[in-house]
């Protein structure tokens, strides 16, 4: 048989980026809430229908007690939980599940009300994985090797206040600096070298909340948004300035839903008694303006995703899911089912979303109407971590440290 080489050659390589290419625009997850920070991920490509024994569980980990989310960078899969009164951060190989490396350090669990343990989500960044444990435990890990870079202490050697269940912020690294909401007096922002782990600046004297501060830009300033325990603060991120603040107060200073800044418009959202969603303009003189309020959209540890002109959210009244016009705040639709403490993404054009007792159900990012395109159970028992995505997997993680790599390239 005669074999024509260049035209075998052209059918490899089109094979070979048709598979490469099935995934769209995938990207990593490298900190909480994705890529850039609020929720989403441009993937597309990925497979949305699921034959009815569910999706491909590609494989399963036991990675300790508590509500660290996962983040991923190339083939690492990393996340942390406390285990035997250690903090344990793991770093997985993302297609085949295996250990590649475990940094572990004591930290004396505690239940808090809820299974307890670590409930901060790492962060990646330039080859090192930054950690805080809820007691305030800081470490900086290289991604490689996952030996220890630096670590420091938030309350012994910065003064950090704990809030009543302790840290549960994930560390914001941008441009030099790791920066942490520790509530210290006149420094409840801090901001640490990068590569050091030494402090640059602290600013401001509020109790901490439990988000995650959120990097933007407004014109040309570099600039992070920090929930605190009762107020949204808006600071320079060179020297910690501040710039704007917003009054939030909910029942216990549960501020602990991660705002979405899109140019200059904010979007806040938070539980508990005074829990609420606001959508707000920030303006050149510091003072910024509310366009609306829904007192139905009311989210606990979750967050609203914000996808063109709507945000979708998990409302822990009557447990809906939730889409609301950016343009008003009006209910556009909503569907019940989704848990007080449900989760969610957008991966491409849909909503990725953990329900509370571990179902996965994806539904179309389409406000004309609901409609849910697969849904399957993939964990057991309470399910309070955000799902992470990355190159057409799924992440996702119980309360009781049972991960789950779902995938769906």
């Amino acid at each position: 048989m005669k074999i024509n080489f260049p035209r075998c050659l052209a059918s490899a390589v089109i094979f070979i980026w048709v598979g490469l290419s099935m995934v769209a625009g995938a990207e990593d997850w490298p900190i909480f809430r994705g890529p850039n920070a609020d929720g989403t991920t441009p993937e597309t490509g990925w497979q949305t229908i699921w034959p009815e024994t569910g999706p491909d569980i590609a494989w399963e980990q036991e990675v300790g007690i508590g509500c660290a989310g996962v983040v991923v960078q190339g083939d690492r899969v990393v996340t942390m939980g406390n285990r035997d009164e250690q903090d344990i951060v793991s770093c997985f190989h993302a297609g085949e599940g295996a250990l590649l490396w475990s940094y572990t350090y004591a930290c004396v669990f505690e239940a808090r009300m809820f299974e307890g343990g670590t409930a901060a989500t790492p962060a990646i960044h330039d080859g090192r994985v930054y950690t805080v444990a809820y007691d305030g435990q800081v470490k900086c890990i290289n991604l490689e090797s996952g030996e220890l870079v630096w670590s420091t202490h938030l309350i012994e050697d910065h003064g950090g206040r704990y809030p009543q269940w302790k840290y549960a912020g994930s560390p914001a690294v941008v441009g030099e600096f790791a920066v942490f909401d520790v509530g210290a007096e006149q420094g409840s922002t801090l901001a640490l070298d990068r590569k050091t782990g030494k402090k640059v600046w602290g600013t401001g004297s509020d109790g901490a909340g439990y988000a995650t501060p959120v990097p933007y830009n407004f014109g040309d300033t570099a600039c992070l948004a920090v929930f605190k325990a009762e107020h949204m603060i808006g600071i320079r991120q060179a020297d910690g300035g501040e710039l704007w603040r917003i009054p939030w107060k909910t029942s216990y200073d549960v501020n602990a839903s991660t705002p979405t800044i899109r140019g200059e418009k904010l979007f806040i959202s938070s539980g508990y008694g005074g829990g609420r969603a606001g959508y707000f303009t920030l303006k050149e003189d510091g003072s910024p303006e509310q366009l609306w309020q829904n007192d139905e959209f009311k989210t606990k540890m979750n967050s609203g995703v914000v996808y063109g002109d709507y945000v979708y959210g998990i409302t822990e009244k009557k447990a809906r899911l939730l889409c609301v016009a950016l343009k008003d705040g009006s209910i556009v639709w909503e569907e019940r089912g989704f848990g007080q403490y449900g989760t969610l993404l957008i991966a491409g054009s849909h909503i990725v979303a953990l329900t509370d007792d571990g179902e996965l159900v994806l539904v179309k990012a389409d406000p004309s109407a609901f409609t849910e395109v697969a849904r399957a159970k993939v964990l057991d028992k309470r399910c309070w971590v955000n799902p992470s995505f990355a190159h057409g997997r799924i992440y996702c993680k119980n309360n009781e440290g049972h991960l789950v790599c779902v995938d769906v390239r």
